[in-house]
């Protein structure tokens, strides 16, 4: 008797947990397409207005950490509960957990993470743009190493300053006059840095195009109250970041492209070429060249909190020496393991764009990345491991040889089959793959020859 009544309530204590979980799996789908139809109520209301062409598209899966994800398109095996939403378990390794565009089961899709849903829409819409945009041209993304020198650290934030006071003078409706000096000023700061390192100056906007113009996008037809203010807390957070290499145009984007849209600038001009702020401002606003001597530098820097900035910088200087002695140890005096990408068309990486160090000429440090092989090509799949993915801790050399990308790591603690183990970091090889190692003491991962 007492075994049925604890088989009794043991029964209903797992139905009631079932249940639980099935109202909380029903809750979030239905947050989900709650948040899918109100980005699409709001690019259909733009109907193609801001760029020329509409914007939504289908195409979008939202991805949870738990390996589900999400479409108002009807996938193949998926299901639905009514017909608007489909749900599926993705198949291992077929899509990277990232806000980005990747291709899934032979098409291109927009994808964002569950947990960028409660943002206005600007997520979603900010990833639909690259959709569209990749219909028209193809930009590159790479880092712009030079933004973190000090010097130019310096002049990029006296640029940011200077778009936060344009944008605080519109939020609080002041006269366009002070919202045209702020954005000169920017201009000023703007013309200088690129004056000084020209030879970045192409792939630095080809950035700024890619992700300047896509975060403008998703700023711009969100439903934020105040856009201005949105774009000013924009502009702090990736002021904070460790490096600027690529977090910079995330914050310019959205900034330059809404004071245009406020002073009725008629600046867009289509998905096929590439923006140059500088210009636009120079040929639409000032309606002629802006011309930048040490007189107007100084007097704009002491408009745009200068000693502040200087010092903070120096200071930081210094931290950043250490950091970069500590990586020139690591990855170049201790032993490490190397690899080869054999095909980097299909090797799928994310990172965190906060935690990267440019070591000079040497190529990039990436604090905390994933990677993985798309195509059985590679070498397989990586990451680092949450919580000891810090700038300072350790870190995954990244650099560009005679057209091929390899990865440096820090030598592994140990090897199990086709694990290899390290504290920070842990791969999972391809068949066929293995680390052997160097007479001069360092790793090399490997293909297997084939056996005849």
């Amino acid at each position: 008797m007492k075994k049925n009544f604890l088989l009794l309530i043991f029964t209903l204590i797992l139905q009631f947990a079932t249940a639980q979980e099935t109202e909380k799996a029903l809750a979030k789908r239905q947050n989900i397409q709650t948040k899918l139809l109100e980005a699409k109520a709001l690019l259909e209301k733009d109907n193609g207005k801001l760029w020329g062409k509409p914007i939504w598209n289908d195409s979008i899966i939202v991805i949870d950490f738990d390996s589900s994800i999400y479409s108002l398109a009807n996938l193949p095996n998926c299901k639905t509960d009514n017909d608007t939403l489909h749900y599926k378990t993705m198949e291992r390794n077929s899509l990277v957990f990232v806000n980005t565009t990747q291709k899934y089961e032979g098409k291109e899709y927009a994808t964002v993470l569950n947990n960028y849903l409660d943002d206005k829409s600007a997520t979603v819409i900010h990833e639909l743009f690259h959709l569209l945009q990749m219909k028209s041209r193809k930009f590159k993304g790479n880092p712009i190493e030079y933004l973190d020198e000090t010097n130019a650290r310096i002049l990029l934030r006296l640029e940011y300053q200077a778009l936060k006071n344009a944008l605080k003078a519109i939020s609080e409706k002041r006269k366009n006059v002070e919202v045209k000096n702020h954005l000169k000023d920017a201009v000023i700061f703007r013309k200088e840095r690129q004056k000084q390192y020209t030879k970045y100056l192409n792939d630095e906007l080809e950035i700024e195009t890619l992700e300047g113009l896509a975060n403008y996008t998703g700023f711009a037809l969100s439903s934020y109250a105040n856009k201005y203010e949105k774009a000013i807390e924009e502009i702090n957070d990736r002021e904070e970041a460790k490096t600027y290499t690529r977090p910079f145009p995330y914050a310019t984007g959205p900034a330059y492209g809404l004071i245009f849209d406020y002073l009725n600038i008629p600046w867009k001009n289509g998905l096929k070429k590439i923006y140059n702020f500088a210009d636009i401002y120079e040929n639409m606003v000032l309606k002629s060249a802006l011309n930048v001597n040490k007189k107007t530098l100084k007097s704009a820097k002491l408009r745009n909190n200068f000693d502040e900035i200087n010092r903070q910088e120096i200071a930081r200087e210094k931290e950043q020496k250490k950091l970069i002695d500590y990586y020139a140890d690591l990855l170049f005096n201790k032993p490490t393991l190397k690899v080869a990408i054999v095909d980097i068309e299909h090797y799928g990486r994310t990172f965190n764009m906060n935690g990267t160090l440019t070591l000079n000429e040497k190529g990039i440090v990436y604090s905390s990345i994933k990677g993985r092989d798309k195509s059985g090509k590679n070498f397989g799949n990586f990451y680092t491991i949450e919580g000891k993915n810090q700038l300072g801790k350790a870190g995954i050399l990244s650099y560009e040889k005679e057209g091929k990308t390899y990865f440096v790591f820090p030598l592994p603690s140990k090897i199990e089959g086709r694990k290899i183990i390290s504290e920070f970091y842990e791969i999972e090889l391809n068949p066929d793959w293995k680390a052997v190692k160097q007479n001069d003491g360092n790793m090399e991962i490997v293909r297997e020859p084939e056996e005849h």
